[in-house]
Parts: structure tokens; sequence; C-alpha cells
């Protein structure tokens, strides 16, 4: 219980946040969980010293975020901004319970088979 209280208080800050970064934005608080792909990834940190990873979902209106700390930042945050894609879930407090990264590779096994040469 004490947990979902917490996540209930950080729910709180990251909307305020982000009525404060992005007044335009209408947030989807809704009651429900969820997952999608990142449109935008911000690194927030409150008034109260808290550090925030946000995330507003491509075409939802909804948004997710994660308490997070400096250590976590310095470790993670290169990887997520430099990723062509990122994934989120969300629980009902709209808190990120799991995360995934795509990043473009290239393979030359499948670039020999395709190469086609104009003649």
């Amino acid at each position: 219980m004490e947990e979902n209280q917490t996540e209930v208080s950080y729910l709180e800050e990251v909307s305020e946040i982000l009525s404060k970064l992005r007044p335009q934005f209408r947030m989807d608080r809704g009651c429900k969980t969820g997952n999608g792909k990142v449109g935008e990834s911000i690194f927030a940190f409150s008034p109260k010293g808290r550090y925030y990873w946000v995330v507003i979902v491509c075409g939802t209106g909804s948004f997710a975020y994660k308490h997070i700390t400096p250590e976590w930042i310095e470790i993670y945050s290169n990887l997520i901004l430099l990723s062509s894609e990122v994934f989120v879930e969300w629980n009902i407090n709209h808190y990120i319970t799991n995360w995934a990264v795509e990043q473009d590779k290239i393979c030359e096994f499948y670039l020999k088979e395709e190469k086609v040469r104009a003649v």
C-alpha cells in the first residue's frame, strides 16, 4: 500500500511538471495500464529534489514516468536518447514498469544477399 501511495504522490508531482513544461498537452490521467512507443522523452527535476524520466506516448495523449536517480541518468540516458525507438509499459498510476529500446543495426549477411547491381 505504501508503494502505491508513493506512486500517487509522484504522479501528482509529474503532472504538475508536465503542465508547466507542456501547457498545450492534454494529459490522459485515466486510471488504466498501458504501453506504447515513446514520442517524447523528458528528464525532469522537481522542486522537491526528485528526478523523473517522463515520456509522452506516440499518438495516445498518454504519458508515463519513472522515478530515477542521478546514477540511473548517467547509465541509461544516452541509451534512451540515442535509440531509434523506445517502448514503455506502465501501471495504473502511469508508473513505468518495463521499458526497452530498439537500435538500428547493420547486418552484413542480409546486405550481401540483397545487393543489386545496376546494369
